[in-house]
């Protein structure tokens, strides 16, 4: 039980760091907060939470990550 509570955890503090990244990435484009963190909300929706970490750790997007972020860039921008 102790091992799987770390586990889980240590999965939780990965994904906060990705998201961090990502929406400091996206605000330093121009992008409001809100719009950033509105696209990772959507982007983890799409991955999931593991999905996104795997991402990171690979260095590199899947093939429709351009897509999804444009999709999720369009869902979230302010009227």
């Amino acid at each position: 039980m102790v091992i799987v509570v770390l586990a889980l955890s240590a999965c939780s503090s990965e994904l906060d760091k990705v998201r961090g990244q990502f929406i400091d990435n996206c605000m330093s484009s121009g992008a409001p907060k809100s719009n950033c963190r509105c696209a990772i909300d959507k982007l983890q929706d799409h991955y999931g939470e593991q999905g996104l970490v795997a991402i990171n750790r690979q260095g590199y997007p899947p093939s429709d990550f351009a897509e999804q972020l444009f999709v999720a860039a369009g869902q979230c921008r302010n009227p």
